[in-house]
């Protein structure tokens, strides 16, 4: 521990999570406002109510979360310019890029692709090309890492951090680690971070260490994550379908059933927690399964071709 303290185990759960990964443009660390976790939030929310509602706000970041911050700063009437780097929501379909791309455009978002950032500065934004933009408040959202604790304790890991596992979640180098969520990387290929896979992959650690207590083999994970939500302010959205291979079709839904299915996504969602927290063992995985002593495999994953 920090303090010195350890901690002896049988067992361990690696369920760190990510956070916003540290930018590499210079001047992004000290000026740009990451949103990444509750802090984060807090601190740009304490931000934006010290600036006029004129103040022009740099967005950067064309994926969900850089989308939906866009979206909800220009309904609270933000003026809000999205720096969407080579294109705006690439996982998307292309029909569903049109679609977003018109919602930001008609609620005055301005959209800036095939163009990068290349220097924050207190109350600006310098661009490849030289070009220089006044912000206020610039945003950055441009991808996600992970705590370095895996890497630091002498485990192997992927490039950006994420602990190596087998296809049961089991650590490469110590089988009585066991890593879940964000912070896994399932033979080097690991999964959408999301809190979409968050709740197989956690059920599935959770088998696994219970396999290895019993002396009986894990399961490999087989999880497909077959679609993306996207909220575009509080009022319209767009639920895009996908492969089981995690790349879009040419299907989605949106306006305000797109909304809806979000909304209604985040509630069963926070659901599953609050009652797992107060009954732990009561979500069943797999055709309300009780937690089996002997348990099956509860998710996993489809390899893309």
């Amino acid at each position: 521990m920090a303090s010195g303290h350890a901690l002896d185990y049988d067992h361990v759960v690696y369920a760190v999570g990510s956070t916003a990964a540290v930018p590499s443009v210079p001047g992004a660390a000290e000026y740009a406002f990451p949103i990444a976790e509750w802090e984060h939030a807090q601190r740009l929310r304490a931000r934006l109510d010290t600036l006029p509602r004129e103040a022009p706000i740099i967005v950067v970041g064309g994926g969900p979360t850089g989308i939906e911050t866009a979206a909800e700063l220009i309904e609270q009437g933000r003026a809000v310019t999205l720096v969407c780097g080579r294109a705006l929501m690439p996982s998307l379909s292309a029909a569903g890029r049109r679609y977003v791309a018109k919602w930001l455009s008609r609620h005055g978002v301005t959209v800036i692709e095939g163009d990068t950032v290349a220097e924050v500065r207190p109350e600006a934004v310098v661009f490849a090309d030289g070009a220089v933009r006044a912000s206020a408040l610039t945003i950055w959202t441009t991808g996600f890492g992970v705590p370095r604790l895996a890497a630091e304790s002498g485990l192997r890991t992927d490039a950006l951090g994420r602990l190596l596992t087998d296809e049961t979640l089991t650590s490469i180098d110590d089988d009585r680690i066991v890593a879940t969520g964000d912070a896994a990387a399932p033979s080097g290929q690991p999964l959408r971070m999301s809190g979409q896979a968050a709740g197989p992959l956690g059920a599935q650690a959770a088998d696994t260490v219970l396999n290895h207590i019993a002396g009986t083999e894990p399961a490999v994970i087989d999880l497909a994550l077959m679609r993306t939500c996207l909220s575009l302010g509080r009022r319209a959205g767009i639920w895009q379908l996908a492969r089981k291979d995690d790349t879009a079709v040419n299907i989605y839904i949106g306006g305000r059933a797109g909304a809806r299915i979000k909304e209604m996504t985040c509630k069963i969602g926070v659901g599953k927690i609050r009652r797992e927290a107060g009954e732990p063992g009561s979500l069943g995985w797999l055709e309300g399964d009780p937690r089996p002593a002997q348990p099956a495999s509860t998710a996993s994953k489809v390899r893309s071709a």
